[in-house]
């Protein structure tokens, strides 16, 4: 059987209105400092990555619908603009729940997961892979930008593209997973991600 390197991405997407806002600065970013990259990449909040074979791909949706069961929606308020070296983004100022999410992720699929990684700063990048004059000019003129904006986040996206090629492959979206809030969060779900992610 031919097992197929991939690498998997889980998000949160906003809501059409907050992308469609965002979009419009990554464009400019574009245009105004020459951010090639910014607007290539739609909106969105980056939960985790990792590389794995996808014979095990029904298994690790089945158990993220299983955690999304776990969760209850929220809403995501943006405060403003940050900033990491090379990167520009809009700020999210109530964390807490998004990043609950992340550590409880990252106890229950780190051990069997291949090196993942799990974002755990929540911001939404404007632009990345800046250099040091387009973060300077672009950090001056947006560092006092206000950003007063919400949206409902009642659902993750798992995206997956093929590793191991001549070209880089888009990110397909292969599944949705709901937040119902329908169950508790238990130490028996931790051990069914063990045992058959």
């Amino acid at each position: 059987m031919k097992l197929n390197p991939y690498e998997y991405f889980l998000i949160i997407s906003p809501s059409e209105e907050i992308c469609k806002l965002i979009m419009s600065y990554k464009q400019y970013f574009t245009k105004r400092y020459g951010c090639t990259m910014a607007d290539i990449f739609k909106p969105h909040i980056s939960i985790m990555n990792c590389l794995q074979s996808n014979y095990r791909e029904s298994r690790l949706v089945d158990n993220l619908i299983r955690f999304g069961k776990t969760v209850e929606p929220f809403t995501a308020e943006l405060n403003g603009i940050g900033q990491f070296p090379e990167t520009v983004f809009v700020d999210i100022y109530n964390k807490y729940h998004l990043t609950q999410i992340i550590m409880e992720l990252s106890q229950f699929a780190r051990p069997v997961l291949y090196k993942p990684q799990f974002h755990t700063t929540p911001h939404i990048s404007i632009a990345r892979g800046m250099t040091l004059e387009q973060h300077a000019l672009a950090w001056a003129d947006w560092q006092n930008h206000e950003i007063e904006a919400s949206f409902e986040v009642n659902e993750l996206t798992l995206l997956r593209r093929l590793m191991n090629t001549k070209r880089i492959q888009k990110f397909d979206n292969i599944a949705t997973i709901p937040f119902t809030g329908e169950e508790i969060s238990s130490p028996q779900l931790s051990l069914d991600f063990k045992t058959i992610f």
